[in-house]
């Protein structure tokens, strides 16, 4: 007996000090530092994954997948003064597989986690209603049955989702597409409820990569510049507040942006495995993960982002990078300092309350220097998930001495 409570002791303080350690020897297996930042080539990358194939060789939509896909992009325009602020869209083949992460809430008549397709869309833009600007975080957000709402290519990019039209619930209409090869992509999306639609080429140009583990997680965003429409079938102005419809409008975009791949092998939900959290989140206040994630555009043509994830008090990932005068310089060690007086609390959360905040302060040591700035979020939180918040952000700070400002892209989930 004495030998076995030995036995489940050092695997435990094993267990411990793999968690605590994990960033060095994950670093072993992980390609993500030794990956091209310039091209995806030779080993597409972009393509899908974890596809099942039916006998004919094409992709079973009725089959449970062995992981997921995911393509995503925002673009930032140029032109600060027009209504729309920033597109962000995405689509996957799966889910994340943590409510929280997901959002089980609008999962349609009970749908499984391993029969899903997720679409979303989120453009903030700013309002003018009865002569005064308003901001609103337009989210369309839609997991669906991936029988019938998928369209996806096996070996190259060409992946499509539809959903049923708001106004008429019997018939399909067409969401999203995201198709292309590196460097080249083209994104045609509709926001469904607003009525918006948007058509963008994107050009790429760097690659951050945070994380490349064959066969478990990948997952690195291309940095590069979008050009395109976006067409508001319901314009942006509203002479009346009681008026829902206004003369449509049609706004060109140009701007920087990222276009992003992730995908990762999935044989369960990882709810049973969070559920002594949960369990211990009933008795006390904690929130024990923590995800953070941010991609920067500076005015002086500087680049990069980072990913900051905690669990437990304990770094899983802590890592980045910038593009700078043709050069490439890692991000380490980086460090947020949140403003409690910005602090937000939003009821969307089931059984408790989210909580987010307007302004943040990042540090972090990259290339031989220090970055810092602030963040500002503006816009109202756009509820992806009940924990987990997209924005986008403006900024000033420091590198190396110079002056940097400029805008971003920030994902944001403490649970």
């Amino acid at each position: 007996m004495i030998t076995i409570l030995y036995v489940l002791a050092a695997l435990l303080v094993a267990g411990l000090l793999l968690f605590r350690f994990n960033q060095v020897w994950i670093s072993l297996f992980d390609r993500a530092k030794r990956n091209s930042t310039s091209s995806l080539a030779p080993d597409r990358y972009e393509h899908p994954q974890y596809l099942k194939l039916n006998a004919q060789g094409q992709p079973d939509l009725a089959a449970r997948w062995p992981g997921w896909d995911g393509w995503y992009f925002f673009v930032l325009p140029d032109d600060s003064g027009l209504p729309v602020k920033m597109v962000r869209g995405s689509l996957m083949t799966g889910t994340y597989g943590l409510e929280g992460i997901d959002n089980y809430d609008i999962l349609q008549f009970r749908l499984s986690t391993f029969d899903v397709a997720e679409f979303l869309c989120l453009v903030p833009t700013e309002m003018k209603v009865e002569g005064k600007r308003q901001r609103h975080s337009l989210l369309s957000h839609h997991y669906l049955p991936r029988r019938d709402n998928l369209e996806i290519r096996s070996g190259r990019l060409d992946v499509r989702v539809a959903g049923r039209d708001p106004k008429r619930d019997e018939v399909k209409q067409f969401y999203g597409q995201i198709s292309g090869a590196w460097p080249n992509y083209r994104m045609n999306f509709r926001h469904p409820e607003a009525g918006i639609s948007i058509q963008l080429d994107y050009s790429g140009k760097n690659i951050l990569w945070w994380a490349d583990l064959p066969g478990v997680f990948t997952y690195f965003a291309t940095i590069g510049r979008f050009e395109g429409e976006i067409r508001y079938e319901d314009g942006v102005e509203r002479p009346d507040a009681h008026q829902i419809e206004g003369p449509e409008a049609r706004f060109p975009i140009r701007g920087f942006g990222a276009f992003e791949h992730g995908f990762a092998r999935k044989a369960f939900d990882f709810d049973p495995l969070f559920l002594p959290v949960r369990l211990l989140k009933l008795v006390l206040p904690v929130r024990p993960i923590r995800y953070h994630y941010e991609l920067f555009l500076d005015e002086a043509e500087m680049q990069g982002g980072f990913m900051l994830a905690r669990a437990f008090g304990v770094a899983v990932r802590n890592l980045g990078g910038l593009f700078l005068e043709g050069s490439f310089r890692r991000i380490q060690d980086v460090r947020i300092e949140y403003d409690e007086s910005s602090r937000e609390v939003v009821d969307h959360a089931v059984p408790e309350r989210a909580v987010y905040y307007r302004r943040w302060k990042v540090r972090a040591r990259a290339g031989g220097g220090v970055l810092e700035y602030t963040a500002v979020r503006e816009f109202p939180p756009a509820p992806v998930a009940p924990h987990m918040t997209y924005y986008h952000f403006r900024y000033e700070g420091s590198y190396q001495g110079r002056r940097i400002a400029g805008r971003g892209y920030g994902e944001y989930a403490h649970l």
